[in-house]
């Protein structure tokens, strides 16, 4: 939303790192809102899949055991593809546009829902749904980045992550409630994200486009109106370092910034495979560790794992992004370890161990949307977003399509011992790569040498 005028030179602040004005702060709430709802969309659609598919669905429509894991896995396949395709449109002609499209395209398929008859069109519709919540991926984090202070960007794009597990309890809460009450609503588990869909498309009409990303297609002028007008500057800052740049793909790819995209997708990647996995199949997972009320369990999961996210969203510009990585990913490998000895150990010891798990992945998962846009540069950040993203649906997807196959196969206890080795993994890259960019500018951040890094401080406890 762009002002009519620019305000009086007396009301400008100094610089981006001034003080907020309330016209500016009110700005960058709004651009939150806008940017976090589609995060809470994502997962919404994908707690509705998975309470649908708990309840009457899987029989109204006849839903196979392969079919049953298509569908599991459909939005976060959809995902991949909407993160590179889209993130790469992004780049080449601006966030605005496309920040609308995927919007209208998800809505479409959500309203469509209401309608399906076979397990194999709730697969399509999840498909194409997820295309759009892979670019919206590849555009949020980086539009809202764009605009925000190096000293709470951690914050406001953390809270991008909040929505996410917000959106989930939300609807795994909604799905809840209709299995329970009215077991024959499952259609309007699956439709329901239409309405979160909808309101956020209201609230994004009249955003303006980054002026970061028009500074680097050359349109200086018009970058400098729009960070003047919404963010009420004089002086540009950093802004102004920002240089022209050809949107090339491959740029992710080359020698300056391979281990930056490998990071990225990897540690993503080890951050959501767990997850996705387990909480799809949560009410599976903890029946078989011994929890009698499954699915009231599951739903207990996602509310811990969003005081986990919390609690890392108040700490993150604190004390930085590369312990709220590295140190839960270390305590999941072993709380997934403990429960896997399920057992061997008592129910109370594996279930506390499960959800221990969930608390410590909240902890981290704050950092997944926070890293991709923080070093990339502004001609390829979405792009960068939109890879880091794909890859880690590709392996949340993997994850979720073989938890049931190797569940049957071999039990619950291997499922969990490959889901800690997968933390523990990501722990280890994390270990090795991972910069850390607090208190950076994006200028600073997407162009300097991120070979230095900084030593891992304790973990705060709560108070």
């Amino acid at each position: 939303m762009t002002t009519a005028t620019s305000p009086p030179e007396h009301a400008l602040r100094r610089d981006h790192e001034a003080p907020l004005t309330p016209p500016v702060r009110h700005f960058l709430r709004k651009m939150t809102v806008a940017t976090g709802g589609g995060m809470f969309i994502d997962g919404f659609v994908f707690a509705t899949f998975a309470a649908a598919m708990a309840g009457r669905a899987h029989e109204a429509l006849h839903v196979t055991h392969f079919w049953d894991q298509m569908i599991s896995a459909s939005v976060l396949i959809g995902t991949f593809f909407g993160g590179l395709i889209i993130g790469y449109i992004t780049d080449k002609i601006g966030r605005k546009p496309m920040f609308t499209f995927d919007l209208i395209l998800f809505s479409s398929c959500a309203f469509a829902l209401f309608f399906v008859q076979s397990a194999w069109q709730v697969f399509a519709l999840g498909v194409v749904m997820g295309v759009a919540v892979g670019g919206d991926y590849a555009i949020g984090s980086p539009l809202l980045g764009e605009f925000s202070q190096k000293k709470d960007r951690g914050n406001y794009l953390g809270l991008l992550e909040i929505s996410w597990n917000v959106g989930y309890v939300i609807a795994y809460l909604v799905g809840y409630t209709i299995n329970s009450y009215w077991p024959g609503g499952w259609r309007v588990i699956l439709g329901a994200s239409v309405v979160p869909a909808l309101i956020c498309l209201v609230i994004r009409h009249g955003l303006p486009e980054s002026p970061r990303w028009l500074m680097s297609k050359g349109r200086d002028t018009e970058a400098e109106r729009i960070y003047r007008e919404e963010l009420q500057v004089r002086d540009l800052g950093d802004l102004a370092d920002e240089e022209p740049q050809e949107t090339n793909f491959g740029l992710l790819f080359s020698k300056e910034y391979i281990r930056r995209t490998l990071f990225a997708s990897l540690s993503w990647s080890a951050i959501v495979m767990p997850y996705f996995a387990l909480t799809f199949f949560g009410p599976v997972i903890l029946t078989s560790i011994g929890l009698k009320n499954a699915l009231f369990g599951a739903l207990i999961g996602t509310l811990i794992a969003l005081v986990g996210a919390t609690l890392s969203w108040f700490y993150i510009d604190k004390i930085g992004r590369r312990p709220i990585t590295i140190v839960p990913m270390f305590v999941c490998a072993a709380f997934l370890f403990t429960a896997a000895a399920y057992s061997v150990v008592p129910v109370g010891v594996a279930v506390v161990a499960y959800f221990g798990y969930l608390f410590s992945y909240g902890i981290m998962s704050i950092t997944t949307g926070i890293y991709p846009s923080e070093v990339f540069p502004s001609s390829v950040r979405a792009s960068g977003l939109g890879v880091a993203s794909s890859t880690s649906r590709v392996a949340a997807a993997f994850g979720t399509f073989m938890l049931p196959v190797i569940n049957d196969a071999y039990g619950t206890s291997v499922v969990l011992i490959i889901m800690g080795a997968v933390s523990l993994g990501g722990g280890i890259i994390s270990y090795m790569w991972a910069p850390e960019t607090n208190g950076q500018s994006l200028t600073e951040s997407s162009h300097r040498d991120l070979t230095h890094r900084k030593a891992v401080p304790a973990m705060p406890t709560a108070a």
